[in-house]
């Protein structure tokens, strides 16, 4: 939206008109009432007589009633945008001359370069300030009374060369009159003279005319020394010395162009000049045929304007739209410009082929974290130049995407392993300290390369599958590349749709509990269940836990699905302990991931399970991941003893797998150790496993724990855990996970 200034109210009018002969008539062009009140209101203060229009084609129609000296045009507009004004203004020989000043909130760098380049000769940002606005009109306004002023001072002067002329011719008649008259005349053209060189010395712009025959200069004003560095005599000694001095690379052109002029009347170019110091300095040169009154070319005149600061701001507005501030690298545009570059060139060359590489730095957010964004910059500043050392030419492109992920393009390589060798390079590197000014850090990185083929029509996807195989390393264990391959990319589209799927799985009630009987050993009675959860996928069916719960680990989604499982479960062992009395002593074996051990209101939402519920602490028993426990050190011990405080059972899951430390081991209130499906499925007598089993029902028992096997599928495994002591046992020999329903006839039969 347009920036506005509030005002009161006056009535809204299309076009507002006020005439005196001697103002400048200025037209602004703005939808905002307010916008037009304040601009007229300040202009109008300062002599000028003020046209208003509230949209472009309202703008369009003033200006053929009558053309203004100069018009404000704002950009941003309903139906006809100030862009278009412009052009259409521009495009026209009758107003074509009328400098034309945008106002408008657009800040972007590209806006203004659009601005410029549609024929705008200002840019003024909103919101703005009157008095910039006032000293910008004066300026173009002055600028342009100066060269309608050199135009009538020409006119003038031909005008004056005829009169003598006339006067001459009457020599022999009044010979002493012809005598004050020439006197009188030369008086005239030498204060008109002394007036236009006057005007032509303060302008900044080269001004010159040519003989249009002859190629032979007529002048030059004084600009024309401070802008080329030359003598102005070296421009009347030489007639093609102004072509000499043009850049190599651009004379060329402008020597077609000015050869054209006897043809189109006008030429405008811009061009590169050198120096006697050999600086480069850019010019505007704008050129036009001079024709006397019976249409006769008389000479060429023209302007040349200094724009080198101009042409640097653009440059420099270029560059920073392309490349990454911090570093200096390319960005994301530039890059994958270059790649796409690349992509065309191999569809066109089939033997072409390069390499794209996604390189993600691990732990970079510690490094943040620890020494600060300051150190962070530095630290990103450096691995861009590590990076930059390790390619091979000019033609391989590093670039920064935002913040600590890199990309790579290997242009024109002839095998893979070329690409491979530049990672290895990149990895080797890596494993040096980085020092910077007060810091020394260790880094590492994950790369994902792809390698161009002919299935690849654009850059996007080539970066996509470059960032899934570096997601693939990172996966691996980090600090390594990975090459991409269509297997990846399904698994990455089959991972993606199912992590969408997920976020909908608990609205549309699609999870559902399966309860695993748990066994004592000692009675070979039913002792509990261990609440399992399943998906059944709409599409897919039966969806297993090892493929959507790391999903919802990583997305945070557990939460929710954690918290469904705990009210679910004690909500079935309530059901189950109020229809039958033996289902008193019976445990609910639930999971309890990493994630919600660590959130703060975890006691809460116990304590609100077990009243809604109406269960005994004791009634369920939550199974904890070695690693779980030992994330946040003091903390989880101090949350395990509020949970025990309220007679919830602690249970160890998969104990031998995890990071346990035996120094820690007897601080944590545990129950019971559950003794991992993998040292039981390869348990056999005598065997290494079965000493290890052993083992661990011995700590178990010396830390005043019982011990749960899980993973028992034959009569063999059964009675060596009896025979160690094991107090219980779960898996196929017994039971496989089984509906709630299934569960509750093996309680009843147990009852019976």
């Amino acid at each position: 939206m347009n920036e506005s200034i509030n005002l009161p109210q006056n009535p809204s009018l299309d076009i507002i008109t006020s005439f005196t002969k001697t103002e400048r008539v200025i037209l602004i062009v703005d939808d905002l009432p307010d916008n037009l009140r304040v601009l007229s209101a300040a202009l109008s203060g300062q002599g000028f007589q003020i046209r208003c229009a509230k949209s472009g084609a309202i703008a369009l129609m003033a200006v053929e009633t009558t053309s203004p000296d100069l018009i404000l045009l704002d950009i941003k507009m309903p139906d006809m945008d100030g862009y278009e004004v412009c052009q259409r203004l521009k495009s026209s020989a009758a107003t074509c001359d009328i400098p034309i000043i945008f106002l408008s909130a657009l800040d972007d760098v590209f806006d203004k370069i659009k601005a410029f380049n549609m024929g705008g000769a200002d840019y003024i940002t909103k919101p703005f300030q009157v008095e910039e606005v006032l000293i910008r009109v004066k300026y173009q306004l002055a600028l342009k009374a100066s060269q309608l002023e050199i135009r009538q001072l020409n006119e003038e002067l031909e005008l004056r060369v005829e009169q003598r002329t006339e006067e001459l011719a009457r020599i022999n008649e009044e010979l002493a009159l012809e005598i004050i008259e020439r006197k009188h005349t030369a008086e005239c053209l030498r204060v008109s003279e002394e007036r236009l060189e006057s005007i032509l010395a303060s302008i900044e712009d080269v001004v010159w005319s040519m003989h249009p025959t002859a190629s032979q200069f007529i002048y030059f004003n004084a600009a024309v020394e401070k802008i080329y560095g030359y003598p102005t005599s070296k421009f009347f000694e030489d007639p093609e010395f102004w072509l000499k001095v043009i850049h190599l690379e651009d004379r060329e052109r402008i020597e077609i162009a000015n050869r054209s002029i006897m043809a189109t009347g006008t030429v405008s170019e811009e061009y590169r000049i050198l120096r006697p110091d050999q600086e480069v300095r850019w010019v505007s040169d704008r050129r036009y045929l001079v024709y006397d009154r019976d249409g006769n070319v008389i000479r060429i005149d023209g302007i040349v304007r200094d724009i080198t600061d101009h042409k640097r701001a653009q440059d420099q507005l270029v560059h920073d739209a392309l490349h990454d501030s911090l570093t200096g690298l390319p960005n994301r545009n530039l890059f994958m410009d270059r790649v796409e570059q690349a992509l065309k060139y191999s569809n066109r060359h089939s033997q072409y082929m390069f390499a794209v590489m996604f390189i993600d730095l691990d732990r970079f957010k510690m490094v943040n974290d620890i020494h600060g964004h300051m150190i962070g910059d530095q630290f990103l500043q450096a691995i861009a130049k590590l990076l930059g050392s390790c390619l091979r030419s000019v033609g391989d492109t590093v670039a920064r995407l935002g913040g600590d992920e890199f990309t790579i393009l290997v242009d024109d390589i002839q095998e893979v392993s070329e690409a491979l060798m530049i990672a290895d390079r990149i990895l080797s590197k890596l494993l040096l300290p980085i020092n910077l000014p007060t810091q020394t850090i260790f880094a590492s990185a994950s790369i994902g390369i792809v390698i161009s083929n002919r299935d690849y029509v654009n850059s996007t996807d080539l970066l996509r599958d470059a960032d899934i195989a570096m997601y693939r390393a990172k996966s691996l264990g980090k600090g390594r590349y990975i090459l991409f391959d269509k297997e990846m990319y399904e698994q990455n589209l089959k991972a993606s749709q199912l992590d969408s799927d997920l976020h909908y799985a608990l609205e549309r009630q699609e999870f559902e509990l399966y309860y695993q009987p748990i066994i004592s050993l000692t009675s070979d009675q039913l002792a509990g269940f261990e609440a399992l959860i399943r998906w059944h996928h709409p599409e897919r069916g039966l969806v297993s836990p090892s493929e959507f719960i790391p999903i919802a680990e990583e997305t945070g989604l557990i939460i929710a699905i954690g918290d469904w499982v705990l009210n679910q479960a004690c909500q079935q062992i309530s059901t189950w302990q109020s229809k039958f009395l033996e289902a008193k002593s019976l445990k609910m074996s639930i999971n309890l991931t990493c994630q919600q051990i660590r959130e703060k209101n975890l006691l809460e939402k116990l304590d609100r399970v077990l009243a809604t519920t109406g269960i005994d602490g004791s009634t369920i028993r939550l199974e904890i991941t070695e690693s779980s426990m030992m994330d946040q050190g003091e903390e989880t011990i101090a949350k395990l003893e509020e949970l025990c405080a309220r007679n919830i059972q602690l249970s160890i899951d998969d104990f031998g797998q995890g990071y346990s430390s035996l120094s820690y081991l007897h601080r944590f209130p545990i129950n019971t150790l559950k003794i991992d499906r993998t040292f039981v499925e390869q348990m056999s007598l005598g065997g290494q496993n079965l000493e290890i089993i052993r083992t661990i029902i011995i700590l178990a028992h010396a830390l005043d724990m019982n011990v749960v096997a899980e993973g028992v599928e034959t009569h063999e495994q059964m009675s060596i855990l009896k025979q160690l002591g094991c107090e219980y046992a779960q898996g196929y020999f017994f039971s496989r996970p089984i509906i709630a329903a299934a569960a509750e006839q093996m309680i009843r039969s147990q009852t019976t």
